[in-house]
């Protein structure tokens, strides 16, 4: 099935997209000297002080500092938008609660299978392998709580919101508290097992970014259900059903330690956050049109990186301001506008969805908040995992269901 692109409603979106590719691959082009050094005034510079040696001079250079990590970039970009474009094409026929029940299955196993490897083995990946950074704290197949955080601060809500979904399509609704017993099935207990398991591992995993983020997306999700909720004590009862859950997670969670990384001041030392943000400002100011390259922030901290040195700045914290620094203006006005479009044509389907799905969209529509929020403190969306569930939930909010099969192209008639 071929993905419908640049078409109907979400044309915008998928043109934004498409063009934040080709200014990216961009960077990868050979520019004559002049016009390098024209886009990039400090590009030659910074270029030399990362070499290994002495870089031969060349007439043509890339706008990237580090065209290898681009290129992986521009792959990994591809990638995810090339799997929002065919997962909205499948979900448009079908599918969506197929793959919340997938997604919630593995947020099970993923939870159990953190657990375990943090009391067996905190310090290897699946129990063998030794992470690249040497002060990195593995959490399962991730290689730092906050990766982990982002994955369930997404998965989390889209579990509520089929829960939700089915509750509210049930006919027996509202026939008091025997009925709603009798009609508790398998699938229900998956869902409200998982999103209570899934919140356990979140605050297990003490990640502040993400609690934060998943509360604001959680917050988010009951007040969007007001929108369908008139009565008093229906969208009561969504958010005493949400706050239960919560509160059933955190009777399993370490408050004690949860409480002490709240009151941690790492944000003000001399590798917090603040530093990092200051640091990658300065990088920006030589960079500010074509940015040092997709993926080539790491290498331009090595000229950028001030005080000590004993941890390496290899990530922004901050998913915009890395996005700025790596890509400019030139990147960052379309992704920009990609955003814009995309939550018109979010909020354009939420208000037209007058089916169970609505309540499936604000689940992923909150976890798309979740996410956008600890974008603020990590930039967790480029590790892989997260940045495939993101494209999925992205999709599932902005779907618009189609009725009939999926067209097929037809086999050409042979001669």
């Amino acid at each position: 099935m071929r993905p419908s692109v640049g078409r109907g409603s979400d044309r915008w979106v998928d043109a934004l997209l498409a063009l934040c590719l080709v200014v990216t691959a961009g960077q990868l082009v050979p520019l004559p000297i002049g016009v390098h050094d024209a886009l990039t005034s400090n590009g030659t510079a910074v270029t030399r002080a990362v070499a290994l040696g002495v870089p031969a001079a060349t007439p043509r250079a890339p706008t990237s500092i580090d065209p290898e990590s681009t290129a992986w970039a521009v792959a990994l970009g591809a990638a995810y938008v090339g799997l929002f474009w065919c997962a909205r094409e499948i979900f448009a026929f079908g599918g969506v609660r197929k793959t919340i029940r997938g997604i919630s299955v593995l947020g099970l196993a993923l939870t159990v299978l953190v657990a375990v490897q943090r009391t067996t083995s905190p310090k290897l990946l699946y129990w063998t392998w030794q992470p690249l950074s040497a002060g990195a704290a593995p959490y399962g197949p991730f290689v730092n709580r906050n990766a982990l955080a982002a994955w369930l601060a997404m998965a989390i809500p889209l579990a509520i919101g089929y829960l939700v979904a089915r509750r509210q399509s049930d006919p027996e609704r509202g026939r008091g508290v025997a009925a709603a017993v009798a009609a508790v099935d398998a699938t229900t207990l998956l869902l409200a097992g998982s999103a209570c398991l899934m919140l356990m591992g979140l605050f297990g995993s003490l990640s502040r970014s993400g609690i934060f983020a998943a509360g604001i997306g959680l917050t988010m999700f009951v007040v969007l259900s007001q929108a369908r909720l008139t009565g008093g004590r229906a969208a009561a009862g969504v958010a005493a059903s949400v706050a239960a859950l919560v509160a059933i997670a955190s009777m399993y969670a370490n408050l004690g330690a949860l409480a002490v990384r709240m009151q941690e001041t790492t944000e003000l030392g001399e590798w917090g956050r603040r530093v990092i943000w200051r640091d990658t400002v300065a990088m920006i100011r030589d960079f500010p049109l074509t940015g040092v390259g997709a993926g080539a922030f790491k290498r331009g901290m090595l000229v950028y990186q001030e005080g000590s040195r004993q941890f390496f700045f290899n990530h922004a914290h901050n998913e915009y301001l890395q996005l700025v620094a790596e890509g400019g203006v030139l990147l960052a006005v379309p992704a920009a506008l990609a955003i814009v479009a995309a939550v018109g044509a979010i909020t354009a389907r939420l208000r037209a969805d007058h089916s169970a799905v609505f309540w499936i969209r604000i689940g992923a529509i909150a976890g798309l908040i979740a996410v956008a929020v600890q974008g603020i403190f990590d930039t967790s969306l480029r590790t892989p995992a997260d940045g495939v569930l993101f494209a999925v939930v992205a999709a599932i909010a902005l779907h618009q269901r189609r009725d009939g099969k999926p067209q097929r192209r037809a086999n050409p008639v042979q001669p």
